[in-house]
């Protein structure tokens, strides 16, 4: 049973909280609360030797399971008397207070009913734990006085030096002779095929690094040459012609308006006609229905088949039998690394560039966990990872002796990945679990995931008005220097990452008792279930609109909907799930057709995430959503009917994340001065808003600010120097904003987005004010923009500049070269300036030279 620790401190500092301790010296429960800390304490001191003994005796997977149920009802209980807390708040600061406090003498917040009962509960609570203490003494286990992992706050981690981004690293280690015989194929005069679009298949065992092949096959400098158009589509176990089809013409950059199957297939002809293309259809499978079948690959091949003579389709796939389906010209086997190979990999991984010969005593041992790796790069890379910042010996050869090679004897990559979660820290344990709730191939954006971390309590800080996002990105940057999560972009602020196929079933694997997801259904043990998650399959087939698996739990947490074009529109389904879960800390209604919400959500007083983008129906909101006590995000993004929000919003004082669509032209008054908390405000969509009023002075947290496609907005907040923590703007097409003419006071950013702003000619002045603090900046679609200051040059920080579609932008300020901390510079759409930077020949390339990476039309030069 995993991170029952990390759940048992939870609940350890909870119980020591002032809230906790406040409302029971008021009520007949502080004794249970006392015996329910001391048992719990004295079952923590053998919590390290349980976990670790778990995989040998299921008995002890059982118990920590039942003290991992018993932990979380405890902190459901706990939540309560925070909640009174946070109520007797809001009904202090409310000028309706007196009939507020008379509402409250009859309803179940009345002290005297409300302790009373969470009496009976802590008492239930501390008797169930009481069965599990005198349990733990037949399980033989010992006790530990201090826990070698962290259980308290958690601590920064520390970066290496070490640089991850999107782009293929220049040399794939072990597979040069791999990408020959690819590339060889693609001279047509050695090639005996009579059909112009030929296919080349590449199989072999999960792991080997087929993606990253093909990977370097597309982004070679001679194969971009060989062909006019290249399209890169990620197919997964889904072989859907209509999701295929539409991605394939995303991958060209065009767009698509149309739902028929057959207008779509007519458009991407219309693209392909006479071009010699290269197309990667990369993790195909043949997986029971859903998978690719004769037919289905034939109708895609007939849709294909208008390229020019030339054209290439590259497959990969784990099955051979897929790799022979799609009648290749090629069929090529990925095989494991040499033992030279996979110890270069792997010390690419444990080691900065030359630093491996001060420790040959570690080389040694490096060599026989290289042996069990059997020459998989992924296992390679992660065990690298995980013994990049360890260099005591011991640590080593606990990775070498480690009793999961014999257990997974068999799974050699399972078992490196084991051992790389085994040796996470226990908060990020958990975090790691909950992904597995999302499809697999799913690309992941920071902000969503770990909004939903802070939700169910996994990011910790003792520290008052903590950054939770940030501490949230350093989180999924550990998991990204472990080689957990794959990166693709990071822009400082914000991270988009994936997850490898392996990685994500260990995921299921370490979650299967918490998480019922779309790609695990768990047989048994459903009231131990806390995380769900939906898609419009699973509420099309159940008449009642609610499935079977989620009518089984009781406790969940979490409803989440991972469907990328559906969500629940069913309102029985909705209602259902407010009266039968009490506890959810995050509900997921995005993209419904539902034209209201039920009002029973205000009885959601656990509640902290609510998303309701883009239900396009709903004009209002009820007024009981401001009851949410608890809600740290609510989205609202694309909810274009919805006609105004709820007066009393200003309630929710726990709000750090707020995304806003909405009719209205101002904001009432009072909306923003009580959410002191809020850390992220979104504004998109608000076609009739002109301003956004003065409010915005008084969020004194606030770290970023997003205004999107509000045409009607004439200018930024004023006052806007009383925003000490500010340091991400994102301005996007907002047409009559005035950027030169407002927006000053604002300095300390980070982080600068402008798109979209027609009349901007400049950059504006109030800018200078972040000159010692900003890191990236992205410009687009300025169409008059024509030049960049010359005081860019001061801008001794910035790392990263995006300049993309500013057509009139003719040259780099002469300063350029002083900007000493460019390591990133990305020009798209801009043809005078793409020339004037081209390398060596370009007028301007002498004042870029020093930077690390440079991209010319996604081109990298």
């Amino acid at each position: 049973m995993e991170f029952a620790s990390g759940i048992a401190e939870t609940v350890l500092v909870r119980l020591a909280s002032y809230a906790a301790q406040e409302v029971c010296l008021a009520s007949g429960a502080q004794l249970e609360l006392k015996k329910l800390n001391k048992t719990l304490s004295a079952i923590k001191l053998v919590l390290q030797d349980a976990e670790r003994k778990q995989m040998q005796n299921p008995l002890i997977t059982h118990w920590l399971g039942n003290l991992k149920d018993v932990c979380n009802d405890a902190e459901d209980v706990l939540d309560e008397f925070e909640f009174r807390k946070l109520r007797l708040e809001v009904l202090t600061n409310d000028h309706r207070s007196v009939k507020a406090k008379v509402h409250q003498f009859f309803s179940r917040w009345n002290p005297v009913v409300f302790n009373f009962k969470m009496g009976h509960k802590i008492k239930e609570i501390r008797e169930r734990l009481d069965e599990i203490d005198a349990e733990k003494t037949k399980l033989s286990l010992i006790q530990v006085v201090e826990l070698v992992d962290d259980c308290g706050e958690p601590q920064r981690a520390h970066v290496n030096k070490r640089e991850t981004d999107s782009l293929l690293e220049g040399h794939v280690v072990g597979r040069d002779d791999d990408k020959e015989k690819i590339i060889l194929r693609f001279d047509d005069t050695l090639s005996s095929s009579v059909d112009d679009v030929s296919v080349i298949s590449i199989f072999g065992l999960a792991g080997l690094g087929k993606t990253t092949l093909a990977k370097s096959v597309y982004n070679d400098t001679a194969v971009e040459k060989k062909f006019d158009i290249r399209m890169w589509v990620c197919v997964s176990e889904n072989f859907d012609i209509h999701t295929l089809v539409r991605g394939i013409i995303a991958a060209t950059k065009q767009e698509c308006a149309v739902e028929s199957l057959d207008l779509m297939k007519k458009g991407l002809q219309g693209i392909l006609k006479d071009k010699k293309f290269l197309l990667v259809l990369d993790d195909v499978w043949d997986k029971e229905s859903v998978g690719v079948t004769h037919q289905k690959w034939s109708e895609l091949k007939t849709v294909l088949h208008v390229g020019a003579k030339g054209s290439k389709i590259i497959v990969t796939t784990r099955n051979e039998s897929v790799a022979s389906l799609v009648h290749p010209i090629h069929k090529h086997q990925l095989e494991g690394l040499s033992q030279e190979d996979s110890m270069t990999l792997f010390k690419n991984n444990a080691f900065n560039k030359g630093e491996e010969s001060h420790y040959q005593h570690l080389i040694k041992i490096g060599e026989d966990i290289v042996k069990k790796c059997g020459g998989v790069p992924l296992a390679l890379a992660t065990l690298g990872s995980l013994l990049h910042s360890e260099k005591e010996q011991r640590r080593w050869l606990h990775v070498r002796d480690n009793e999961i090679w014999s257990l997974l004897e068999n799974d050699n990559i399972m078992a490196a990945l084991k051992l790389s979660y085994n040796a996470l820290p226990s908060h990020l344990k958990p975090c790691f679990a909950f992904c597995s709730l999302y499809p697999k191939d799913y690309e992941f954006v920071s902000l969503e995931i770990v909004q939903l971390w802070m939700a169910q309590g996994f990011l910790k800080s003792s520290r008052e008005n903590e950054d939770f996002d940030e501490m949230g990105l350093d989180y999924v940057r550990q998991f990204c220097s472990k080689s957990l999560f794959q990166l693709e972009f990071d822009f400082k602020t914000s991270v988009q990452f994936k997850i490898h196929d392996l990685v994500h079933d260990l995921a299921i694997s370490v979650a299967r008792v918490d998480c019922s997801t779309i790609n695990f259904r768990p047989s048994s043990a459903f009231e131990k279930v806390r995380h769900v998650s939906i898609s419009e399959k699973d509420l099309s087939g159940d008449v009642a609109g609610v499935p079977a698996f989620i009518l089984q739990s009781e406790k969940l947490r979490t409803i989440l909907n991972v469907d990328s074009e559906a969500g629940i529109s069913n309102q029985y389904f909705l209602k259902t799930c407010i009266l039968r879960f009490k506890y959810l800390r995050a509900l997921d209604v995005r993209r419904s057709t539902l034209e209201e919400l039920p009002c029973s959500i205000g009885n959601l007083i656990h509640l902290r995430y609510l998303n309701l983008d883009f239900n396009e129906k709903i004009k209002q909101l009820p007024s009981s959503i401001c009851k949410l006590l608890n809600l740290q995000f609510l989205s609202l993004a694309g909810c274009e009917a919805l006609e105004e929000l709820p007066k009393g919003i200003g309630n929710l004082i726990n709000l750090r994340y707020l995304n806003i669509t909405t009719q209205q032209m101002y904001f009432p008054k009072g909306v923003f001065r009580r959410l002191t908390l809020l850390q992220s405000l979104i504004i998109e969509n608000c076609a009739n808003l002109k301003s956004l009023g003065e409010e915005i002075q008084y969020l004194t947290n606030l770290r970023q600010l997003w205004i999107g496609d509000s045409e009607n907005l004439e200018s930024m907040p004023p006052n806007m120097k009383n925003l000490t923590a500010f340091h991400t703007l994102g301005i996007v097409d907002c047409k009559k904003l005035e950027l030169m003419r407002s927006g000053e006071g604002i300095k300390g950013l980070r982080s600068l987005i402008i798109k979209g702003s027609s009349d901007l000619e400049a950059l504006p002045n109030w800018l200078q004010e972040s000159a010692d603090t900003l890191q990236n900046m992205a410009i687009g679609e300025c169409d008059n923009l024509t030049a960049l200051p010359e005081w860019l040059q001061n801008l001794t920080l910035l790392e990263q500049l995006l300049i993309r579609e500013c057509p009139k932008l003719s040259a780099l300020p002469q300063g350029m070269h002083c900007l000493t901390a460019l390591r990133e510079l990305a020009i798209r759409g801009c043809p005078e300036l793409r020339k004037r930077c081209k390398r060596e020949t370009g007028e301007d390339w002498s004042k870029i030279k020093h930077v690390q990476k440079i991209k010319l039309d996604d081109e990298v030069i």
